[in-house]
C-alpha cells in the first residue's frame, strides 16, 4: 500500500497498529474521515476491528473536520446584556436569551448576535448602538481578550453545559443622563419586610433590613439602596447575629405586594425544617409566589448529611431549570463561587451510587418503592442542571445506561452494552471472563464461570462458543431492563437538552473519556510559577505524589482540588505559601480552583503524609474557608 496516497485518517489509524488490510478496504472503499461520522458501530467494525480504535477514529474525525463541516454544527449559547456594570431585564429589553451558533463563532460574531437581540433595528431603551462603547464577557463577567478563540473551542476547553456570555456597554459621553436601571423590590413574609436592590456584584456580602409592615410606608430610600439580595429561609429559633445578614424569619406564607416588585434572589431552606406539606418543595412556593418577576439568582441551603433527600425534595419543582442556581452548605463557611455547586452536585451523585445504585465501577439505579415518578424526574433534573451549569455529568453512571437515557435503547450497540457489563461486573470477574473468552479455562476457572452464571441467574451451560451471547443477555438485563422506569422518568426531563449537547452516542463516550481523571491531565491542569528553590522542590513533590495515586485516589485528588470528582475545569492554580510546622497543610480553594501549597517541605515523605491524611478525612471536603 502506498503510503504517500494515505489520508491524514489512515495515517493515524496506521499508527494505532490498525491492520493493513483494513486500511486498504478503507481507501478502496473511500471510508474516510468525511463519513465515519455516519457509520453505524457495527457497519464500522468491518473496516475497524477494535472497539477502542473505533472510538479514537470518531474523535480524529471530530477534532479535524473542516471550516466548511464546522459551520453545520451548532453549539448552544446564554446571552445577557449589562449596561453601565448593571444587568439589564427582561422587561427593558434584556433578560438572558438562548439560541444556536456555528461552532466556529468567534468574539466578533457573538457581538452581531448580540446587537441583533438587544439592539433591533440598532435602537434599545437607552439609547441607539453607536453611542456605546461594546464588548463581550464571558460567564466570569471579564472581557474576552482572545479574538481569535471559537465556541468549540471554549466548550472543549471549560467543559461546562452551556456557555454565557454578556454584551458589555457603556455610554461614551456621561454627559446625558443614563435612564436608571436599579429596581427597588419589596417582598413581605407575613410582619416581616425585606426591601432589596435588584442587582449587586456577586463578591459583595448579603445585607438584610427588616422593617414591620406599619413601618414599611416610610422607609427612608437611602436605606433601601444599601441593600442587596433577598434571601429567605426557615425559622429556627431565635437567629444569631451572624445569621441576620443573609436569614429572613418564614413563618410560613410568602405574600408579595407591589406591581413592581424585583427579585434578585431567593433562597431555599432545606426542606426537612421548611414549613410545608409534606412531599411539596419550598421551591414552589416561593418561586411560584414570584409570579411573573425577575428571579435573578436562587440559593438552596442543604445539610450536608442529607444532602440526597433534600435535593431531590427541591428538584420536584421543575422552575429551577431556568434560574441561576447558587448553594450553601448549613454550618459551612464556603460563599459559592461555582466550587460549592461542584461540590453538591459530586456529593450527590456519590452518595447516590454509594446507596441506591447497582455494580461495580459502573452502576445503574436500583429502583426504591419510596421512589416514584416525580422523585426520579427529580433525579433526571438534578442531572441535567449540573451539566448544564457546570459541565459536571456522574461517570460512574454506566454508558449505556446514559446512551439510552438520551437516545433511547436502539441507539445502545452490543459492544457498548458488553463493555458496560465488564466494568459493572468486578474486577475478579472481569478478568474471569477476558479468560474465558481468549483461551481454554483451567477446572477451577470453569467452576467461576459456572458460579458466575448462577449469580447472574443464567440457567444455560456456558461454553466457550456461547459466552459471550449469553453474557450480552445479561447486560440486557442488568443495565437496560431492570433501571428502564428510571431512565424512562429522568429522560422526560433531560434528553430533550441532552440531545442537543450530545449528536450521537459516540460523543457521549467522548464526554466520558474527557472527564475521566488520569494523572496526565490533572498534572496538564496544574500551572504554577515557582521562582526558589524550595518552590521547584515542593512542586516536584507534588508531581511525584500525583503520579503515584491509583484511580481512587485521583479522584478523591480532582474533589479535593475543584470540589469535582470528574474533570470540569481547564486549569488548577498553584501558589506557594510559607507556613511550616504544626498549621502547614495544602489548602484547597475549589472556586479557583487553586491549591496553597507550603515550600516548606523538605522531603517528599513529608508532603505524602500531609496530602495522604488530608485526601482520606472527610473534614477535608467541608468548607471551613469563606
Amino acid at each position: 500500500m502506498d503510503t504517500n496516497t494515505d489520508s491524514p485518517l489512515l495515517r493515524f489509524l496506521r499508527n494505532r497498529g490498525v491492520p493493513e488490510d483494513c486500511l486498504l478496504r478503507m481507501l478502496q472503499e473511500r471510508i474516510d474521515a468525511t463519513v465515519v461520522d455516519f457509520m453505524d458501530n457495527k457497519t464500522l467494525s468491518g473496516y475497524i476491528p477494535t472497539y477502542g480504535d473505533r472510538i479514537a477514529a470518531r474523535r480524529f474525525c471530530l477534532e479535524n473536520s473542516g471550516t466548511k463541516e464546522s459551520r453545520k454544527i451548532k453549539k448552544k449559547l446564554i446571552l445577557g446584556w449589562i449596561h453601565e456594570g448593571k444587568q439589564v431585564r427582561k422587561r427593558r429589553g434584556g433578560g438572558t436569551r438562548t439560541f444556536d451558533v456555528p461552532k466556529d463563532s468567534k468574539k466578533a460574531d457573538i457581538l452581531q448576535y448580540a446587537k441583533d437581540l438587544f439592539f433591533p433595528s440598532e435602537k434599545s431603551k437607552f439609547g441607539r448602538w453607536e453611542v456605546f462603547s461594546h464588548d463581550i464577557l464571558d460567564y466570569q463577567e471579564e472581557a474576552v481578550f482572545d479574538e481569535d478563540v471559537t465556541v468549540g473551542e471554549l466548550y472543549s476547553a471549560l467543559k461546562m453545559g452551556i456557555l454565557r456570555f454578556y454584551l458589555c456597554t457603556r455610554r461614551f459621553s456621561n454627559d446625558e443622563d443614563d435612564e436608571e436601571v436599579y429596581d427597588i423590590g419589596k417582598t413581605h413574609v407575613n410582619n416581616v419586610t425585606q426591601l432589596t436592590d435588584s442587582h449587586q456584584g456577586d463578591e459583595e456580602a448579603f445585607h438584610t433590613v427588616v422593617i414591620s409592615s406599619s413601618e414599611s410606608r416610610n422607609a427612608d430610600e437611602d436605606v433601601l439602596l444599601d441593600t442587596s439580595e433577598v434571601m429567605i429561609g426557615p425559622y429556627l429559633g431565635e437567629p444569631l447575629p451572624c445569621q441576620l445578614d443573609d436569614t429572613v424569619i418564614d413563618e410560613p406564607f410568602l405574600q408579595f405586594e407591589e406591581d413592581d416588585l424585583v427579585i434578585t434572589s431567593i433562597t431555599l431552606p432545606p426542606t426537612n425544617t421548611a414549613v410545608s406539606s409534606p412531599g411539596t418543595s419550598i421551591s414552589n412556593e416561593a418561586i411560584s409566589s414570584a409570579g411573573s418577576y425577575d428571579v435573578v439568582c436562587v440559593t438552596i441551603k442543604l445539610h450536608r448529611v442529607t444532602i440526597m433527600e433534600e435535593m431531590i425534595s427541591q428538584f420536584k419543582d421543575p422552575a429551577l431549570l431556568i434560574h441561576p442556581l447558587k448553594y450553601t452548605y448549613i454550618d459551612e463557611k464556603g460563599a459559592d463561587a461555582d466550587g460549592v455547586s461542584r461540590d453538591v452536585y459530586a456529593a450527590f451523585w456519590s452518595e447516590f451510587v454509594d446507596n441506591t445504585a447497582e455494580g461495580e465501577e459502573f452502576r445503574v439505579p436500583s429502583l426504591s418503592p419510596k421512589w416514584q415518578e416525580e422523585e426520579w424526574k427529580s433525579m433526571g433534573r438534578i442531572l441535567l442542571k449540573g451539566f448544564q451549569d457546570h459541565g459536571y455529568f456522574p461517570c460512574c453512571l454506566a454508558p449505556v445506561f446514559t446512551v439510552a437515557l438520551i437516545f433511547g435503547e436502539n441507539q445502545v450497540s452490543d459492544d457498548l452494552l458488553f463493555e458496560s457489563l465488564l466494568f459493572y461486573l468486578s474486577q475478579s470477574d472481569r478478568d474471569l471472563i477476558t479468560r474465558a473468552l481468549k483461551e481454554d479455562l483451567s477446572d477451577e476457572d470453569r467452576d467461576e464461570v459456572l458460579d458466575l452464571m448462577d449469580r447472574l441467574d443464567v440457567s444455560v451451560l456456558p461454553t466457550k462458543e456461547n459466552l459471550k451471547g449469553l453474557l450480552l443477555k445479561v447486560a440486557h438485563k442488568q443495565l437496560i431492563q431492570k433501571p428502564a422506569y428510571a431512565a424512562e422518568k429522568m429522560s422526560l426531563v433531560a434528553s430533550h437538552f441532552l440531545k442537543e449537547a450530545f449528536q450521537s452516542p459516540q460523543d457521549v463516550l467522548l464526554m466520558y473519556e474527557d472527564k475521566k481523571p488520569t494523572m496526565r491531565k490533572l498534572l496538564k491542569l496544574l500551572t504554577a510559577s515557582p521562582t526558589t528553590q524550595a518552590e521547584k522542590q515542593s512542586f516536584r513533590f507534588l508531581h511525584q505524589y500525583i503520579r503515584g495515586l491509583d484511580d481512587t485516589g485521583l479522584r478523591r485528588m480532582f474533589r479535593f482540588l475543584t470540589g469535582s470528582d470528574v474533570i470540569c475545569v481547564d486549569k488548577v492554580e498553584v501558589l506557594f505559601t510559607p507556613v511550616d510546622g504544626l498549621a502547614r497543610r495544602p489548602v484547597a480553594h475549589t472556586c479557583g480552583p487553586l491549591l496553597e501549597l507550603p515550600w516548606t517541605y523538605t522531603s517528599y515523605p513529608e508532603l505524602r503524609n500531609e496530602l495522604d491524611n488530608v485526601l482520606v478525612a472527610k473534614s477535608s471536603y467541608e468548607f471551613s474557608i469563606a
